[in-house]
């Protein structure tokens, strides 16, 4: 029987790997061959994608994975992790990886360079988060000076960054770390930054993972920062691979195994509506 191939390991252990079976979308025929492909993601995001006691990926986004991989004969689906987001698109572009993901938004600048799935599997808006002494910092206009930390290559710093382009007045102090997004939480908690902008579902992570407690504002126009949904990205003329995958994952949403996966990760079924 075809087993999932679920190899973890490092970004440097990652670069010096030669591309791994065959091309992303190449059809397995009617000759039985099982077409390998590889799946990317940061691997340091909590409940979404992470590395377990056991030394293996898991998380919301690897277990729909896996049930994909289960549910095609015909392919068998690496798992590995970067350790940066950032590092998932050149991957991507190189064909490194055919598949990636990590609570990937609808952007306009990403569809323009890659193919989105059409069915995304996960849905949390993006709001502010404070802590729970501060009473200066109510909206976005208020960050003007503050310092917030990001991961770089994010919806969130991508839109930060361009609002300091449009407000050089106002300008936002946007310091770049390495770390998780319930990390960033528990930095502002601590004080060491003065906010963070994150999906609603993060900081119910952080408030059961690591008690973080921080206050939290709706963010206008937060659409505009990232759209709600997440998403699974292939090459942008991977057109074969994506109708292939978003089937599988259709049906893994329409039979309620996509909302049951949801609830044992996050303990409420945040499946967007369709």
């Amino acid at each position: 029987m075809k087993r999932t191939a679920a190899t973890v390991m490092a970004l440097m252990a990652i670069l010096s790997l030669t591309a791994c079976g065959g091309k992303a979308g190449s059809p397995a025929g009617g000759s039985g061959a099982i077409t390998k492909l590889t799946y990317a993601c940061p691997g340091k995001s909590a409940r979404y994608n992470f590395v377990n006691e056991d030394g293996e990926l898991d998380g919301y986004e690897i277990a729909i994975m896996k049930e994909v991989d289960k549910r095609l004969e015909d392919v068998a689906i690496e798992l590995v992790y970067t350790g940066e987001f950032s590092a998932l698109f050149p991957g991507l572009e190189s064909g490194q990886y055919d598949i990636i993901g990590g609570g990937i938004s609808w952007k306009q600048e990403r569809a323009d360079n890659y193919l989105y799935s059409e069915v995304p599997y996960f849905h949390s808006p993006t709001v502010l988060g404070v802590r729970q002494d501060e009473t200066e910092i109510k909206t976005i206009g208020d960050l003007a000076g503050k310092n917030i930390a990001h991961i770089a290559g994010t919806a969130q710093a991508m839109w930060l960054e361009a609002y300091n382009e449009e407000h050089p007045e106002q300008k936002i102090n946007i310091d770049y770390v390495d770390a998780s997004a319930i990390e960033i939480m528990n930095m502002v908690s601590t004080g060491r930054y003065d906010a963070c902008i994150h999906a609603a579902a993060d900081f119910a992570i952080a408030s059961q993972e690591l008690g973080v407690d921080l206050k939290l504002y709706d963010i206008e126009n937060a659409d505009e920062i990232q759209k709600p949904d997440s998403y699974y990205l292939y090459a942008k003329d991977n057109t074969e691979l994506q109708k292939k995958i978003d089937a599988v994952l259709a049906e893994i949403r329409d039979d309620g195994t996509m909302a049951e996966l949801c609830v044992q990760y996050f303990g409420t079924d945040l499946v967007p509506e369709h």
